[in-house]
């Protein structure tokens, strides 16, 4: 149970910290990250300005089939087509097999902002054929604070391309008993505290569990090498925009590659830039790069989290512009690569 317990942890971290990267898709409507889900202006009595609602399918894993069904509001703070200062809202996530067997159904409350993200709510994952389930939830009233990993000491990779910071409660249940404990993250610590931990058996008898400390990792039997190749990516900002561009990814040391970026694929437009691994995760990655036409140049400063199978990859990240009439003000971007 106790190793049952890690592996739940393991597959929650990277799914709670990636929702904003199918949150900022679908508030891009008519593009091809708002997949099939509709986003509607919220109409409703006393909804703010910048309001809106969300629901449909979507493919939450790239399989190409449509497995979850989104549901939600969100209410923007300025307008998204021309200005970023941050949004809040809530949604639903249920997720089919086959659309036959439900598996999960989480609710989660949210804001995000420029530098961080703030998650709470409680999700249940069950596995369809043995019946254990599990649970992770964090209590609103002490959200998750959640920021892209940077490498410094206040923003250390602990899962994977992110830097978690908060307390969050975690259950494993079957047929022979139940475990539970609290997981705490810190900003300024690579591995999870697990503390608090009990296994409660079927007849009711619970027994303590020694606390211990646990590194949540991308890629820990792979290396850097697993990047190289040809992907095709699609991107969507706040401020609305949106795009495609082509990456050619090459190793170039132990912990280190380089990217040659044509975007849109066939422009002829190419940057050239570097990324290196963060932390102890080879699949996930750091790296900047300069754009923008002279005058009006921005710094775009990128995670990239790569998928255990190596066929595809996420991406969030963040710009600034450095100089021209918008210097100072930026917006918020993620993106799906998948391998040609």
């Amino acid at each position: 149970m106790e190793s049952k317990l890690k592996s739940g942890m393991g597959s929650f971290v990277p799914r709670a910290a990636g929702f904003e990267s199918s949150m900022v898709g679908i508030l891009n409507p008519g593009t091809p990250l708002a997949q099939g889900v509709a986003l509607t202006p919220d109409g409703s009595a006393g909804a703010p300005p910048f309001s809106f609602l969300f629901s449909g399918p979507y493919d939450g894993n790239t399989d190409g089939y449509n497995e979850t069904t989104l549901s939600g509001g969100v209410s923007f703070d300025s307008d998204p087509d021309s200005a970023w200062t941050g949004l809040q809202g809530r949604t639903t996530t249920d997720v089919d097999i086959l659309g036959l067997v439900h598996v999960y159904h989480g609710d989660m409350a949210f804001t995000i902002g420029s530098a961080e993200r703030q998650l709470s709510g409680s999700g249940t994952f069950t596995e369809p054929l043995s019946g254990t389930t599990t649970t992770l939830s964090v209590d609103p009233s002490a959200p998750l604070r959640v920021a892209p990993a940077t490498g410094a000491a206040d923003a250390v990779s602990n899962a994977c391309g992110y830097s978690l910071d908060g307390d969050m409660r975690l259950t494993v249940a079957n047929s022979s008993g139940s475990l539970s404990s609290t997981w705490s993250f810190a900003s300024t610590r690579a591995s999870a505290a697990v503390s608090a931990a009990t296994f409660t058996d079927g007849a009711g008898r619970t027994w303590a569990l020694p606390d211990s400390s646990v590194d949540i990792r991308c890629g820990a039997g792979g290396s850097v090498d697993d990047w190289a190749g040809t992907f095709e990516m699609d991107w969507a900002c706040l401020p609305r925009e949106s795009g495609r561009a082509r990456l050619t990814i090459a190793s170039t040391g132990a912990a280190t590659v380089s990217i040659s970026d044509e975007d849109p694929p066939g422009s002829g437009d190419v940057k050239v830039y570097a990324a290196s691994v963060l932390g102890a995760s080879p699949y996930a990655i750091r790296g900047f790069f300069i754009g923008g036409p002279a005058g009006s140049t921005y710094r775009e400063d990128f995670n990239w989290t790569l998928a255990s199978n190596g066929r595809t990859f996420s991406q969030i990240s963040a710009y600034v512009y450095q100089e021209g009439p918008s210097q100072g003000s930026g917006g918020l971007c993620i993106g799906s690569a998948r391998r040609l």
